[in-house]
């Protein structure tokens, strides 16, 4: 895996020569829940649930980013915007989700982190000797993400009228959503869906940043353990399958 050698490099430059070693000295056995996915799968929600399950600790890349952001007195858009041209924040936050991935600073006996590369970066310390992590993805269709999104953003009645408006197919693409939601009748559509679009775009962003900084797309599915399909699915219904699915699995919770 050539992307296990870019994260190393990576983390030598920008974080110090000694920081492949700290990290290896820091492992633990604790096990890791790694949960990555594409937009409005319910990531957190379903991180927070397998957390309070087992009795672990829940912890968010988001937040990693939020920090990252505070300690260098910018807002969360000026640091975003940075990403661009600087490509040691993004180092930055990887290390310190595999610290996280470690164990050593959990309070708890099982950890869940949820992000957009925390799957790869369990990868990454599984190469450096961690065992016992899982890697789950949850995806869904680009015309389910933007039900969810009108659901969340404007309501229940535009998420239906949406889901009643919008052709049920196999969009390849956000063009082709975008033409089919031009014809929706709801309220406050086109601020909206204009939101999703550039949601949908700033992902796409990050994935081509990762390609060139690590040389992985965390949106190849080739990186997971379990992948779960949500569409149509309520958060109840999804948080039981991935139960099952770590019940078939050889990953262990204590």
């Amino acid at each position: 895996m050539d992307y296990i050698s870019g994260i190393e490099t990576a983390f030598k430059t920008y974080i110090g020569e000694d920081s492949i070693d700290k990290l290896r000295e820091a492992i633990t056995d604790k096990p890791m829940i790694l949960i990555a996915g594409d937009q409005l799968t319910g990531k957190s929600t379903q991180a927070k649930n397998l957390a309070d399950f087992f009795d672990g600790s829940f912890h968010s890349v988001g937040a990693l980013f939020r920090e990252a952001a505070k300690n260098r007195g910018i807002t969360v858009a000026e640091q975003a915007k940075l990403l661009l041209v600087e490509r040691g924040i993004d180092v930055e936050i990887d290390y310190k989700t595999c610290q996280v991935i470690t164990g050593a600073n959990m309070n708890t006996e099982l950890g869940v982190v949820e992000g957009r590369q925390p799957a790869y970066m369990g990868s990454f310390m599984a190469s450096l000797g961690k065992e016992n992590i899982i890697r789950l993805y949850l995806q869904c269709s680009i015309r389910e993400q933007a039900l969810r999104f009108l659901r969340r953003e404007v309501g229940e009645d535009a998420y239906l009228a949406g889901k009643e408006q919008i052709p049920e197919k196999d969009y390849k693409n956000l063009q082709s959503l975008n033409t089919a939601i031009e014809n929706l009748d709801i309220g406050q559509r086109e601020e909206a869906m204009s939101e999703f679009m550039e949601n949908q775009n700033r992902d796409e962003d990050d994935r081509h940043r990762y390609s060139g900084l690590y040389g992985f797309d965390y949106g190849n599915l080739k990186g997971y353990d379990i992948v779960l399909n949500t569409n149509d699915k309520e958060p109840e219904t999804v948080f039981q399958e991935i139960l099952e699915k770590l019940e078939e699995s050889d990953f262990r919770t204590n």
